[in-house]
């Protein structure tokens, strides 16, 4: 609800008031304690980390990424935490050094294919080629086959197997996070190529469990 009287921004008890375009706005805190997942203390364990590892630069170090980031039009330690949060998010070394840009090719990832033989669920993804050296797959929980757009981005299920005759198979990645999908359900993934702390478009792919094979 809107607020009629003065403005003012911040918290009284357990109100919150917001100043916004249409108005001020007052909401109440939420009661419960939030109960952050693993994944959520992992990524801010590591940019607490980059932030700390950014103090201990030389000077020589921060005007090469003082340079870098000109060109990227950021501030230094906004391009360097953004280079470096993505590089620990997807558990490779960090870069102490500004790293150069390289072009990313086309997403290789062509399909999604769920099989189900007697009852064994494998997931694989279709490749028109080997895929960048660091490419990871993200997921959702299986969910209806009636919802063609998954509402969240999904979660990061890890990196992209090496192909053998233009097959990645993805089944342990995707059961380690979630268990096995249900036939009739669907499966949404997304890839990413990540080049020197840099990323590229997650590409959407899906595909339905079938009902088992005799």
């Amino acid at each position: 609800m809107k607020v009629r009287r003065g403005k003012f921004s911040g918290g009284i008890g357990n109100e919150v008031y917001v100043n916004t375009k249409q108005g001020q706005v007052v909401r109440s805190r939420p009661r419960r304690k939030p109960h952050p997942t693993n994944d959520r203390v992992r990524v801010r364990t590591s940019l607490g980390n980059v932030a700390s590892v950014w103090c201990t630069l030389s000077n020589q170090r921060f005007a090469a990424w003082a340079a870098a980031a000109k060109k990227e039009g950021m501030p230094a330690y906004q391009f360097f935490c953004q280079i470096n949060g993505t590089l620990a998010a997807y558990g490779q070394p960090l870069a102490l050094d500004p790293p150069k840009r390289e072009r990313f090719g086309p997403n290789p990832v062509q399909a999604l294919e769920i099989r189900n033989q007697r009852g064994v669920t494998t997931l694989w993804v279709k490749v028109s080629r080997a895929p960048a050296q660091f490419t990871f797959v993200f997921g959702v929980r299986g969910c209806s086959r009636g919802i063609s757009v998954p509402r969240s981005n999904g979660v990061l299920l890890g990196r992209l197997p090496q192909p053998v005759q233009g097959w990645c198979e993805i089944t342990d990645l995707y059961a380690n996070k979630f268990s096995l999908p249900k036939p009739g359900t669907r499966v949404f993934i997304w890839t990413c190529q990540v080049i020197n702390g840099r990323k590229d478009a997650r590409k959407l792919t899906y595909a339905d469990v079938p009902p088992p094979e005799q």
